[in-house]
């Protein structure tokens, strides 16, 4: 390490303390933010990404996603020098790697209540249109009140960018052991690998054959065979997504308490990278045509994975804020990880303003949504008229309606089609769901484009069943978010929606 590299750089607003991981293009640094807050900031190598393509394109993906088990984006800093540092929450705990070889092994139970919420997590990164690159036991800490996190998402870059190729050993997908692009098949061996180290101590054995389930049987035990054998598939194209990939693993077996070794290790994120130029690929089709004998996807099991940017989008359930089967998780932070279950239920956000704005944004909705100056000087009108109508079209299960809300070929529109197909997959409905804009900004624009920054909250309301039993589901408030609108021959659309101040 050089001595440039080993004195902290001068982050406005934060102060640096130690080097706590180090990667090929950048280091992460502990510190503590203007609040005192503690903080891991991650600052790039001078030199290591000239231009700072690759740079802006990670705080694109990072941005975009906002879900419970990744560790948040939580400041983007511009440096004197041109290059830009990342903020993420500091996160301690212990590590999986650390928690398996202190134990041995994991009952199945235990590893379906982390592989559930670590594949909810991948696949909102996989929405957002990332990659992770690196899913193994050292990039998985499991914090003091037992919540898994999956740290290190320094992995998402460009496509066509080809480098050095760093990875953990049993954990990296063949394709890519050979040279290949990493891709979003590839984070799915990893999660299959990430199981086995679950219930072996070891990772995935290194083959390019297809494996006997008996061999595999062998090792891991029959209640995860089939799973397992599917994400490690020699055929990329034959693996599970990582949304299907999250409702097999809980249908496998039931999820149970895990033993947490806490303070094991004291780890944060992002130390890991797989490759310094890893693929960005589009986020993926809303299934695929996949699903291991026997297994049944329970319930709105794939609608918990459904992100598109930031968190207004997101109806998904806080696989932490549930226990198993419907049991309450434990309100105090615990040495156990709550069984989880993945729901397309719950926001992850908090209160709502309780401020009633249904029918504003209806009384003249033509005229509103053709409004040149709509985003400027009616900002919460439009967009209050905006998530009404999502909330019409997820409450109806009308993909034709979602068109109302989204442009066309946008992210957020791809993973609310992704929503409602999930929805209609499952026989599940959401009822009395309200979406209330508790403030609106503008923020730039012109006669075509413009973005606004807003707080979008939920009310009460209820996941229906195909039997007609209803799940309640609480209130919630939303974060600020930048939302980037579109005008078209229909009017103003959502075309991209980021953490507000990351763009």
């Amino acid at each position: 390490m050089s001595a440039v590299d080993s004195s902290p750089p001068d982050v406005p607003g934060h102060l640096l303390d130690r080097i706590i991981g180090e990667g090929a293009s950048s280091l992460v640094w502990s510190g503590v933010d203007q609040a005192g807050e503690p903080v891991a900031v991650k600052v790039p190598r001078p030199g290591a990404d000239p231009g700072g393509h690759a740079g802006a394109v990670e705080r694109h993906v990072l941005s975009a996603v906002r879900h419970p088990h990744l560790v948040p984006l939580r400041e983007v800093v511009p440096l004197a020098d041109g290059r830009t540092a990342l903020v993420f929450d500091l996160v301690t705990g212990a590590s999986l790697r650390t928690m398996v070889r202190t134990r041995g092994q994991l009952r199945p139970g235990e590893a379906v209540t982390i592989l559930t919420p670590l594949c909810q997590a991948v696949a909102a990164l996989h929405a957002a249109g990332g990659l992770h690159g690196d899913v193994s036991p050292g990039n998985v800490m499991l914090t003091a009140a037992g919540r898994p996190l999956l740290l290190d998402l320094g992995a998402s870059h460009v496509v066509g960018h080809v480098g050095p190729v760093w990875g953990t050993e049993g954990f990296v997908a063949p394709e890519v052991r050979e040279g290949g692009p990493p891709t979003s098949a590839s984070d799915i061996f990893s999660l299959g690998a990430l199981a086995w180290f679950c219930l072996t101590g070891n990772g995935a054995p290194d083959t390019v054959q297809r494996l006997d389930p008996a061999t595999i049987t062998s090792h891991v035990g029959p209640e995860l065979t089939e799973v397992i054998a599917a994400s490690i598939d020699p055929d990329p194209t034959a693996r599970p997504s990582a949304a299907h990939l999250a409702g097999v693993f809980y249908a496998a077996v039931g999820a149970e308490p895990v033993e947490v070794v806490v303070g094991a290790d004291d780890a944060s994120a992002l130390t890991h990278r797989l490759r310094a130029d890893a693929a960005l690929e589009a986020p993926e089709p809303a299934q695929r045509p996949w699903a291991p004998r026997r297994l049944i996807v329970v319930g709105a099991a794939l609608g918990a994975v459904v992100l598109a940017v930031g968190g207004w989008l997101l109806l998904g359930g806080s696989p932490a804020a549930e226990a198993s089967r419907g049991q309450d998780a434990p309100d105090s932070a615990a040495a156990v990880t709550a069984p989880v279950r993945p729901e397309a239920s719950t926001p992850i956000v908090g209160r709502t303003t309780g401020r009633s704005t249904d029918g504003v944004a209806r009384r003249h909705p033509g005229q509103l949504q053709h409004d040149v100056a709509a985003p400027e000087r009616r900002t919460a009108e439009l967009l209050q008229w905006l998530s009404d109508r999502r909330a019409r079209a997820l409450m109806d299960r009308d993909v034709d309606g979602l068109a109302g809300v989204h442009r066309a070929g946008s992210a957020s529109h791809a993973s609310d089609v992704h929503l409602v197909e999930t929805l209609l997959a499952s026989g599940d409905r959401y009822a009395d769901l309200r979406l209330s804009v508790g403030s609106a900004t503008w923020v730039r624009g012109d006669r075509e484009r413009a973005t606004v920054r807003a707080r979008v909250g939920w009310s009460d309301y209820a996941v229906v069943n195909r039997s007609g039993a209803r799940r309640l589901r609480p209130a919630a408030s939303g974060d600020v978010l930048d939302f980037d609108l579109r005008r078209g021959p229909d009017g103003w659309r959502i075309e991209h929606i980021s953490v507000a101040g990351s763009t």
